[in-house]
């Protein structure tokens, strides 16, 4: 089913910590209902349960601040979750696939949003990833950049096919063509590529790649360059 504005985006909030969250993606994603996950990092020697009794309330209390903060004249559900855990991506993956979440954020640094890139790996999960690009577009005047990589000696015309297909639904479905650019690079390493461009941008979206649940969102494919980037990111699950 496409993104609308009834999807659900989840947004990890590490309570662990007395500092809020940058407001510019909550403000950025306006027009979803969202589910704020407070999650409390736990070391590996310590009892979940005990870190709990003592931090609690503390974090109960940083989360319900985030939601309020978040809520305030919004017209989308805002939902939220408290959980200590040893192991924060099982957690993001579990909470994302029990509250049905079409979208994870992955938390950055950017004072606005203005420029968007969106890497696209063929036609994987293209039509929801497209689908939230245009969500955002329309609550914003941010930008797109439409990106695909293509391997050294694989021919480009598929690439360049994918990319403006992409670019023809965002203007079929209202964005200003103006607004929409798209880059097609030949021969080097995507992985690189994506991350070295991500440093021009305030905003990656990017496709969830794993088949299996455990390590869906943060894979072997986009964990490198989710570690390697400070630009928020958002990661579109591929719900079939």
């Amino acid at each position: 089913m496409p993104l609308t504005g009834d999807s659900t985006i989840l947004v990890p909030v590490d309570v662990s910590v007395a500092e809020p969250p940058d407001q510019v993606i909550f403000d950025l994603l306006a027009s979803v209902d969202l589910v704020v996950l407070g999650y409390y990092p736990v070391p590996k020697q310590t009892a979940p349960a005990h870190l709990k009794e003592d931090h609690e309330d503390e974090a109960a209390e940083r989360l319900a601040n985030v939601v309020r903060s978040v809520a305030a004249g919004r017209d989308h559900d805002v939902a939220d979750v408290l959980v200590f855990t040893k192991d924060r991506r099982d957690t993001i993956d579990r909470i994302a696939e029990q509250y049905d979440c079409d979208a994870v954020v992955v938390p950055g640094v950017a004072d606005a949003i203005d420029r968007i890139l969106v890497p696209l790996r063929g036609d994987v999960n293209i039509e929801r990833i497209v689908s939230l690009v245009g969500a955002l577009l329309r609550a914003g005047d941010a930008t797109v950049t439409l990106f695909h990589s293509v391997p050294e000696g694989v021919d480009p015309s598929h690439g360049e096919f994918v990319l403006r297909g992409a670019a023809d639904r965002l203007s079929e479905n209202g964005i200003d063509p103006d607004r929409i650019d798209w880059t097609l690079s030949e021969g080097g390493a995507a992985k690189r590529a994506i991350v070295d461009l991500a440093a021009d941008y305030d905003l990656v979206i990017l496709g969830e790649t794993e088949p299996s649940l455990r390590d869906r969102i943060f894979g072997a494919v986009l964990t490198p360059i989710i570690d390697e980037i400070d630009t928020p990111a958002i990661v579109v699950r591929d719900i079939q």
